[in-house]
């Protein structure tokens, strides 16, 4: 193995880490429900999102390598007003992300193995597991497991997926008629995708957090273009298999007149059923497993996500700077006590809300898209300050495509406000 290589080697895992992040309930639920309802037009909005968003995102790897810092310090140069907003965001997240990705794991351990406990039982041992396996291993762990989820991932939808085709689409029912899109519950849906395709914007700040991770603990500092790399390699795979979700929805269900709602339980009870039946009772465990580890994955890595970005929020706003050494014992002391809270939080919400799954998602879905130009705002005026020096700085293309991605999100989170007043 050459250099050049051993190096790809040691930087690939941000851009994974990113990619699990957003590769849950964005694609699981979000993607097979759109496919499922609406068709394949979602195919050219998926595409239209995944293409106005890609600047924002990609400036969290560039900021990384290019000042060896997060994004968070790079909202922190902007004024404290920004780190607040950050907080913000991050605090109106988080526990209802966490509340309802463990919901829709649980739903499906207890559709998968018929498990006899009650949903808030199997809610928080599930989330207790989980925040276990992070204050255990820490990084490296989470790193080594989101690889070997991505390679399970792919074979498993890549199965799913191409079983699908072979079948064919459904022929429609009678007198079927697709939802309308920009309205009622298909409005809500297209603003759940909106905001969460590929994940919640603050992913950015998150992946930032990680490439740093990633060199402290490799003691290596990739190149602008290895980094980068890792990042593509990310979100080219939220890309196939947020199509992959989409068609698979589209093909089973659309025309039918069937609709993929209900709580965690029920939802997915319907899809696996939905899969046995087209596609016979051989792709049960495939599409049990694609789902499982789609949704396992988004958890472990949004926990850590989450606790790291908030922790680190808080630690920039201190007046008097601290010593490396100093931090990183901050950061991981901060990191244990904050961890375990944020997932009794997402425990909570689940508890107080377990008769719809649907609508918690929809509500930490639509808060990430109302809040979503605050966050590309930011990415924006941190990757054009003085302290990226030129050879890492984007070109005007980019940062023209970032501009038009925030006017875009803007006035469409103005229109769907209007519509709810």
């Amino acid at each position: 193995m050459n250099k050049t290589n051993k190096n790809l080697l040691k930087t690939i895992g941000p851009g994974l880490l990113f990619a699990s992040s957003a590769i849950g309930t964005s694609h699981l639920v979000l993607s097979t429900r759109a496919g499922a309802h609406h068709g394949l037009i979602f195919c050219w909005i998926i595409l239209t999102i995944l293409i106005l968003k890609y600047p924002i995102y990609e400036f969290g790897p560039r900021y990384a390598i290019a000042t060896g810092q997060s994004l968070v310090k790079g909202y922190k140069k902007q004024g404290k007003w920004a780190v607040f907003l950050f907080l913000a965001v991050i605090f109106l997240n988080m526990f209802a992300v966490t509340g309802a990705i463990s919901a829709v794991t649980a739903g499906l351990l207890k559709t998968m193995f018929g498990i006899g406990l009650s949903m808030p039982v199997l809610v928080g041992v599930i989330i207790t597991i989980t925040v276990g396996l992070l204050l255990i291993g820490g990084y490296s762990a989470l790193d080594h497991f989101i690889k070997l989820l991505s390679v399970v991932l792919l074979l498993t939808v890549s199965t799913a997926f191409i079983a699908v085709l072979i079948k064919g689409p459904l022929p429609p029912v009678a007198d079927f008629q697709t939802p309308t899109l920009l309205e009622g519950a298909g409005l809500a849906l297209l603003v759940s995708l909106i905001g969460w395709m590929p994940a919640g914007m603050e992913a950015s700040t998150m992946n930032s957090i990680w490439v740093v991770e990633k060199m402290r603990s490799t003691n290596y500092k990739p190149t602008l273009q290895e980094s980068l790399f890792d990042f593509n390699l990310g979100y080219i795979f939220t890309l196939l298999l947020a199509l992959m979700f989409m068609t698979i929805g589209a093909f089973t269900v659309y025309g039918s007149g069937q609709l993929l709602e209900g709580n965690a339980t029920q939802f997915t009870t319907q899809l696996l059923s939905i899969f046995t039946v087209n596609l016979g009772s051989w792709s049960y465990w495939v599409i049990a497993m694609a789902a499982f580890g789609t949704i396992y994955g988004t958890l472990i890595t949004v926990l850590d996500a989450f606790t790291r970005s908030f922790v680190r929020g808080v630690l920039v706003l201190g007046k008097v700077p601290i010593q490396e050494e100093m931090k990183q014992l901050l950061l991981q002391r901060n990191y244990k006590i904050l961890l375990p809270l944020i997932g009794l939080g997402g425990f909570l919400l689940f508890f107080f809300s377990a008769t719809s799954m649907i609508k918690i998602l929809e509500f930490a879905t639509i808060v990430g898209f109302t809040t979503s130009p605050i966050i590309a705002f930011l990415n924006i005026n941190a990757i054009k300050s003085k302290d990226i020096p030129e050879a890492y700085r984007p070109s005007a293309l980019m940062i023209g495509l970032a501009y038009l991605g925030l006017v875009a999100s803007l006035l469409f989170s103005m229109y769907y406000l209007l519509t709810l007043v």
